[in-house]
């Protein structure tokens, strides 16, 4: 795990000398950038990738330390019953930024899951972005880490809204070959994917569990626009030092944060770490320190990244003017095992429609934020709305699944959403009404366990009572049970329903 430690000195020297060019920097969109006397907020999304939601927080067992999370939690809003829009990566992250569920954008598999390398599809530039609504209000925008949207040059983050990034295309484990199969052709043709995939999978889980940074030819891109509007584009390095891609991250938000700070711009950034999916890396300031081992560890330095975001906003008088919210893309990746995170006391994770794949314990803290834990429901594409009224600017009435959540994280109001839907893929599994969830189909993820079952009549549970989804206290009341179904036929009638991009991103 140490295999990195020797490029760390080089390291900080290019850092350093690319902080200097990137300062010299004026973005086209400069002239619309905030003034002395505009106190409009700055925002930071911490986006995890495939964290635990028992990782941090009320239900943790403390075993992994991250007092920096703790401080957020108890000085903000900790939101118990908050959703991702998927429980795989990409989806959920075109629905963050796009305030649109992933079956109404196409921005979904059902065949395959997410974006893999080589895609010639990406994120439609007929969809609007979060990002690019605030770069028209004048904010400065940046993304620092994992984008998952398109690793072809005309779908990256500047060509949806992002004046900066500075990050990976996709996740982490690709960009991978064995023998004469890649992360680029495994899929080509789909019907061979699956005899592929037996060929591979357990070489690649041999390199999960003991990873070197060269088994993974992920690029490190640095991605800007210029005064005239043009993109410029460059690796980085290729292979990113995997050991180092928190501190990298960390450390490019921090100089996106002083250069918004110096130029007196209001910023939303993004800071998407690219863990701890797996593989899992540490530097050496973390490795073998968790009791928890090496998932720990990373969660630990994760930690650490967002105190350093804390440090910056609080040297810079940023805090008071700024809100942070922190959340995960998805649950943990549990067959992984130990590089794995905790999902409990719910069911599940990564890839399922139970509680444990879409839960994401999410933090909020910023002006005249009400502190405490928050029950209600929420749903990742209500960032779009929620933050647009905190920005003062005008809510997307057409985004009927972007609820505006600012009443409630700063008068504590009861939240305005009272159901959540779980997709996968294009196929509705499971449907939350308040405190009653019913399943329709139960599946688990990537070939563990429960075999795929549709359910009929579907199974109605109190989630407040049976929060780990245990079938064998499921609720028979057929009136409750109806009364839910008529909802989802409310919710199925209203959706405008997209044909997949994800299963045709080669064609």
């Amino acid at each position: 795990m140490k295999s990195g430690s020797k490029n760390i000195s080089h390291w900080s020297i290019f850092i350093k000398i690319f902080c200097l060019f990137v300062s010299c920097i004026t973005y086209s969109d400069s002239d619309k950038s905030s003034t002395l006397g505009d106190m409009s907020p700055n925002f930071i999304i911490i986006y995890i990738d495939d964290m635990g939601f028992s990782d941090f927080g009320p239900f943790s067992d403390k075993t992994i330390k991250t007092p920096n999370l703790d401080k957020l939690a108890s000085e903000g809003q900790i939101w118990t019953n908050f959703y991702s829009a998927a429980s795989v990566c990409s989806p959920s992250r075109a629905a963050l930024l796009t305030g649109k569920l992933p079956i109404s954008t196409g921005l979904y598999g059902d065949k395959i899951g997410v974006f893999f390398p080589s895609s010639k599809r990406g994120i439609s530039h007929e969809l609007q972005t979060l990002p690019e609504l605030l770069k028209a209000a004048g904010y400065n925008t940046g993304l620092f880490g994992k984008w998952h949207l398109g690793d072809n040059k005309k779908y990256y983050p500047t060509e949806h809204g992002f004046n900066e990034w500075v990050g990976i295309p996709y996740s982490n484990d690709m960009d991978w070959q064995v023998n004469s199969i890649t992360s680029s052709n495994i899929f080509l043709p789909l019907e061979d994917s699956g005899d592929k995939w037996s060929i591979v999978s357990k070489v690649l889980r041999a390199r999960i569990f003991d990873p070197k940074v060269a088994d993974w030819q992920v690029p490190l891109l640095s991605s800007y626009k210029k005064t005239n509007g043009d993109t410029k584009t460059v690796i980085v390095e290729k292979p990113i030092n995997q050991h180092l891609s928190v501190k990298t991250f960390t450390e490019h938000s921090i100089r996106f944060i002083q250069k918004s700070s110096n130029d007196k711009s209001k910023f939303f950034m993004i800071l998407a770490h690219s863990m701890p999916h797996v593989p899992l890396f540490t530097s050496d300031n973390f490795s073998n320190k968790s009791e928890k081992g090496i998932y720990g560890d990373v969660i630990e330095e994760i930690d650490w990244s967002v105190g350093q975001v804390i440090s910056a906003l609080d040297s810079l008088n940023l805090s008071e003017n700024t809100y942070l919210i922190f959340t995960s893309d998805n649950g943990p990746w549990l067959t992984y095992e130990s590089h794995a995170g905790n999902s409990d006391p719910l069911r599940g994770g990564k890839g399922t429609s139970f509680e444990g794949g879409m839960r994401a314990l999410t933090l909020f803290t910023g002006p005249d934020v009400y502190n405490g834990e928050v029950s209600g429901l929420g749903v990742q594409t209500d960032l779009f709305n929620t933050i647009l009224d905190l920005a003062k600017l005008e809510t997307r009435k057409d985004l009927k699944n972007s609820f505006n959540l600012a009443a409630t994280i700063k008068k504590n109001d009861a939240s305005p959403r009272d159901f959540v839907p779980f997709y996968v893929g294009s196929e509705l599994r499971a449907f939350r009404l308040r405190d009653h969830k019913i399943h329709f189909v139960t599946q688990g993820a990537f070939g563990a366990p429960p075999k795929r079952k549709i359910h009929s009549p579907p199974v109605l549970i109190n989630l407040i009572k049976n929060q780990e989804e245990d079938f064998r206290k499921n609720i028979e009341n057929d009136e409750l049970l109806e009364s839910l179904l008529q909802r989802v036929n409310e919710f199925n009638n209203s959706i405008i329903r997209k044909s997949s991009i994800f299963d045709v991103q080669y064609e």
